[in-house]
Protein backbone atom coordinates (compact mmCIF):
# COMPACT_ATOMS: atom_id res chain seq x y z
CA UNK A 1 0.00 0.00 0.00
CA UNK A 2 1.11 3.51 -0.74
CA UNK A 3 1.75 5.47 2.39
CA UNK A 4 1.21 9.19 2.60
CA UNK A 5 4.97 9.67 2.85
CA UNK A 6 5.69 7.97 -0.48
CA UNK A 7 4.80 9.71 -3.68
CA UNK A 8 3.65 7.88 -6.75
CA UNK A 9 6.67 9.19 -8.64
CA UNK A 10 8.97 7.23 -6.34
CA UNK A 11 7.25 3.92 -7.10
CA UNK A 12 7.67 1.86 -10.25
CA UNK A 13 4.69 1.10 -12.46
CA UNK A 14 5.09 -2.54 -11.45
CA UNK A 15 4.76 -1.64 -7.76
CA UNK A 16 1.75 0.58 -8.47
CA UNK A 17 0.09 -2.26 -10.40
CA UNK A 18 0.85 -4.75 -7.63
CA UNK A 19 -0.53 -2.45 -4.96
CA UNK A 20 -3.64 -1.59 -6.97
CA UNK A 21 -4.36 -5.31 -7.46
CA UNK A 22 -4.38 -5.60 -3.69
CA UNK A 23 -7.02 -2.94 -3.22
CA UNK A 24 -4.93 0.22 -2.98
CA UNK A 25 -7.06 2.85 -4.73
CA UNK A 26 -4.37 5.51 -4.45
CA UNK A 27 -1.93 3.21 -6.24
CA UNK A 28 -4.47 2.59 -8.98
CA UNK A 29 -5.08 6.35 -9.30
CA UNK A 30 -1.35 6.95 -9.64
CA UNK A 31 -0.99 4.13 -12.20
CA UNK A 32 -4.00 5.45 -14.11
CA UNK A 33 -2.53 8.96 -14.33
CA UNK A 34 0.90 7.63 -15.26
CA UNK A 35 -0.26 5.24 -18.00
CA UNK A 36 -3.44 6.82 -19.38
CA UNK A 37 -1.77 8.86 -22.15
CA UNK A 38 0.23 5.85 -23.36
CA UNK A 39 -2.83 3.60 -23.39
CA UNK A 40 -5.00 6.28 -25.03
CA UNK A 41 -2.50 6.91 -27.84
CA UNK A 42 -2.14 3.18 -28.50
CA UNK A 43 -5.90 2.80 -28.75
CA UNK A 44 -6.30 5.98 -30.81
CA UNK A 45 -3.71 4.78 -33.34
CA UNK A 46 -6.08 1.91 -34.12
CA UNK A 47 -9.52 3.49 -33.68
CA UNK A 48 -8.88 7.08 -34.82
CA UNK A 49 -12.01 8.19 -32.95
CA UNK A 50 -11.09 10.18 -29.81
CA UNK A 51 -14.36 9.49 -27.95
CA UNK A 52 -14.27 5.77 -28.65
CA UNK A 53 -10.54 5.71 -27.86
CA UNK A 54 -11.19 7.30 -24.48
CA UNK A 55 -13.83 4.69 -23.68
CA UNK A 56 -11.57 1.79 -24.68
CA UNK A 57 -8.58 3.28 -22.81
CA UNK A 58 -10.64 3.37 -19.63
CA UNK A 59 -11.71 -0.25 -20.20
CA UNK A 60 -8.05 -1.25 -20.61
CA UNK A 61 -7.02 0.40 -17.36
CA UNK A 62 -9.99 -1.14 -15.56
CA UNK A 63 -8.94 -4.53 -16.93
CA UNK A 64 -5.40 -3.89 -15.65
CA UNK A 65 -6.80 -3.19 -12.19
CA UNK A 66 -9.01 -6.29 -12.23
CA UNK A 67 -6.53 -8.70 -13.81
CA UNK A 68 -3.23 -7.13 -12.84
CA UNK A 69 -2.30 -10.30 -10.99
CA UNK A 70 -1.76 -11.94 -14.40
CA UNK A 71 1.04 -9.47 -15.16
CA UNK A 72 4.50 -11.07 -15.29
CA UNK A 73 7.32 -8.57 -14.74
CA UNK A 74 9.84 -11.07 -16.17
CA UNK A 75 8.10 -11.07 -19.56
CA UNK A 76 7.39 -7.36 -20.07
CA UNK A 77 7.19 -3.93 -18.52
CA UNK A 78 3.82 -2.64 -17.35
CA UNK A 79 3.72 -0.12 -20.20
CA UNK A 80 4.34 -2.86 -22.79
CA UNK A 81 1.73 -5.11 -21.18
CA UNK A 82 -0.84 -2.30 -21.17
CA UNK A 83 -0.06 -1.38 -24.79
CA UNK A 84 -0.65 -4.99 -25.81
CA UNK A 85 -3.98 -5.09 -23.97
CA UNK A 86 -4.89 -1.70 -25.48
CA UNK A 87 -4.11 -2.79 -29.01
CA UNK A 88 -6.09 -6.02 -28.62
CA UNK A 89 -9.06 -4.18 -27.13
CA UNK A 90 -8.96 -1.58 -29.91
CA UNK A 91 -8.87 -4.26 -32.61
CA UNK A 92 -11.75 -6.06 -30.90
CA UNK A 93 -13.71 -2.81 -30.88
CA UNK A 94 -13.03 -2.23 -34.60
CA UNK A 95 -14.29 -5.73 -35.34
CA UNK A 96 -17.35 -5.23 -33.16
CA UNK A 97 -18.19 -1.91 -34.83
CA UNK A 98 -17.70 -3.37 -38.31
CA UNK A 99 -19.74 -6.44 -37.44
CA UNK A 100 -22.47 -4.24 -36.01
CA UNK A 101 -22.53 -2.07 -39.14
CA UNK A 102 -22.69 -5.10 -41.41
CA UNK A 103 -25.39 -6.69 -39.28
CA UNK A 104 -27.38 -3.44 -39.15
CA UNK A 105 -27.02 -2.99 -42.89
CA UNK A 106 -28.20 -6.52 -43.56
CA UNK A 107 -31.13 -6.21 -41.19
CA UNK A 108 -31.98 -2.78 -42.55
CA UNK A 109 -31.86 -3.94 -46.12
CA UNK A 110 -33.89 -7.01 -45.28
CA UNK A 111 -36.49 -4.97 -43.42
CA UNK A 112 -36.84 -2.21 -45.98
CA UNK A 113 -36.06 -3.62 -49.37
CA UNK A 114 -36.68 -7.34 -49.41
CA UNK A 115 -40.37 -7.24 -48.50
CA UNK A 116 -40.95 -4.52 -51.08
CA UNK A 117 -38.96 -6.48 -53.63
CA UNK A 118 -40.83 -9.68 -52.76
CA UNK A 119 -44.20 -7.97 -53.10
CA UNK A 120 -43.19 -6.27 -56.34
CA UNK A 121 -41.81 -9.51 -57.73
CA UNK A 122 -45.01 -11.31 -56.79
CA UNK A 123 -47.16 -8.65 -58.44
CA UNK A 124 -45.04 -8.67 -61.59
CA UNK A 125 -45.16 -12.47 -61.73
CA UNK A 126 -48.95 -12.50 -61.33
CA UNK A 127 -49.40 -9.80 -63.97
CA UNK A 128 -47.11 -11.61 -66.38
CA UNK A 129 -48.89 -14.90 -65.72
CA UNK A 130 -52.33 -13.32 -66.22
CA UNK A 131 -51.12 -11.65 -69.41
CA UNK A 132 -49.68 -14.94 -70.68
CA UNK A 133 -52.94 -16.78 -69.91
CA UNK A 134 -54.93 -14.16 -71.85
CA UNK A 135 -52.47 -14.44 -74.73
CA UNK A 136 -52.69 -18.26 -74.65
CA UNK A 137 -56.44 -18.02 -75.05
CA UNK A 138 -55.84 -16.23 -78.35
CA UNK A 139 -53.93 -19.05 -80.10
CA UNK A 140 -55.31 -22.26 -81.65
CA UNK A 141 -56.11 -25.17 -79.28
CA UNK A 142 -53.47 -27.77 -80.35
CA UNK A 143 -50.70 -25.17 -80.03
CA UNK A 144 -52.08 -23.82 -76.74
CA UNK A 145 -52.34 -27.33 -75.27
CA UNK A 146 -48.76 -28.19 -76.35
CA UNK A 147 -47.40 -24.98 -74.77
CA UNK A 148 -49.37 -25.55 -71.54
CA UNK A 149 -48.10 -29.12 -71.21
CA UNK A 150 -44.52 -28.13 -71.96
CA UNK A 151 -44.08 -24.78 -70.17
CA UNK A 152 -46.80 -24.66 -67.52
CA UNK A 153 -46.75 -28.31 -66.44
CA UNK A 154 -43.06 -28.94 -67.22
CA UNK A 155 -43.39 -32.00 -69.45
CA UNK A 156 -40.71 -32.95 -71.96
CA UNK A 157 -41.50 -32.68 -75.64
CA UNK A 158 -41.65 -36.48 -75.90
CA UNK A 159 -44.21 -36.54 -73.07
CA UNK A 160 -46.20 -33.77 -74.79
CA UNK A 161 -46.25 -35.81 -78.02
CA UNK A 162 -47.45 -38.89 -76.12
CA UNK A 163 -50.15 -36.92 -74.23
CA UNK A 164 -51.43 -35.29 -77.41
CA UNK A 165 -51.24 -38.59 -79.30
CA UNK A 166 -49.11 -37.08 -82.08
CA UNK A 167 -45.61 -37.77 -83.39
CA UNK A 168 -42.71 -35.92 -81.70
CA UNK A 169 -42.14 -33.78 -84.80
CA UNK A 170 -45.77 -32.64 -84.71
CA UNK A 171 -45.53 -31.81 -81.00
CA UNK A 172 -42.37 -29.78 -81.72
CA UNK A 173 -44.20 -28.00 -84.56
CA UNK A 174 -47.17 -27.15 -82.28
CA UNK A 175 -44.83 -25.78 -79.61
CA UNK A 176 -42.69 -23.77 -82.05
CA UNK A 177 -45.65 -22.27 -83.94
CA UNK A 178 -47.58 -21.76 -80.70
CA UNK A 179 -44.69 -19.74 -79.25
CA UNK A 180 -44.54 -17.62 -82.41
CA UNK A 181 -48.30 -17.01 -82.22
CA UNK A 182 -48.01 -16.24 -78.49
CA UNK A 183 -45.25 -13.72 -79.18
CA UNK A 184 -47.45 -12.01 -81.80
CA UNK A 185 -50.39 -11.79 -79.39
CA UNK A 186 -48.21 -10.43 -76.55
CA UNK A 187 -46.57 -7.84 -78.81
CA UNK A 188 -49.98 -6.68 -80.02
CA UNK A 189 -51.17 -6.35 -76.40
CA UNK A 190 -48.12 -4.28 -75.40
Amino acid sequence: MISAALTSAALTSEQLLFDSCHGDEAAFGALYHRMYATVFETVRSVLRDPDLSEEVAQEVLLEAWLSGSSFDAERAQVSTWLKLIAKRRAIDRVRAVQSSRVRDAKVGLREWFEPADDVMHGVETRLEFASALRALAGIPNPQRRAIELSFVHGHTRAEVAWMLGVPLSTANWHIRNGLAALRTVLEAAA
